[in-house]
């Protein structure tokens, strides 16, 4: 039987800065050792966040101090979601160039949509009073 009762719910809010970054890491990756992910997931799941909060910090917010950028963690129903929140005036989709292609190879920016969708099982965005970016992972059973 699974058992993910340890970690259910953790809510952060911060001020816009990169240097958060290097408090939320060890609280992500110590939740991904609780849930069961192994090294190399708890990695690529890390990225995935990293990749959101920037995205939250330098894009939504525009390095504005007087914003907050929000950062939920919950595990249900199976899932284990990571959401973080800006509060930017939100962006549009489909003007997100595709990394992929040949035109694009080459630039330094443009891959953190691109990397959330592949090192997570799913990514929601919702563009309401700034920007939410959900990215789910599947729980891993654990031995009983």
């Amino acid at each position: 039987m699974t058992n993910h009762t340890d970690i259910v719910y953790v809510e952060m809010r911060f001020s816009t800065s990169l240097a958060i970054l290097d408090l939320i890491q060890p609280i992500t990756d110590r939740i991904c050792g609780q849930l069961g992910y192994d090294e190399d997931t708890r990695y690529w799941i890390w990225l995935a966040t990293q990749e959101a909060l920037n995205n939250a910090i330098e894009h939504g917010n525009k390095m504005d101090d007087n914003k907050k950028v929000h950062l939920w963690i919950t595990t249900e129903n199976g899932e284990f979601r990571i959401a973080v929140k800006d509060e930017g005036e939100g962006f549009d989709m489909s003007k997100i160039p595709d990394p992929t292609k040949p035109e694009n190879l080459l630039k330094t920016s443009g891959r953190g949509l691109f990397y959330m969708k592949s090192f997570m099982d799913r990514v929601e965005y919702i563009n309401e009073n700034g920007t939410t970016v959900t990215m789910i992972k599947r729980l891993q059973e654990q031995p009983s």
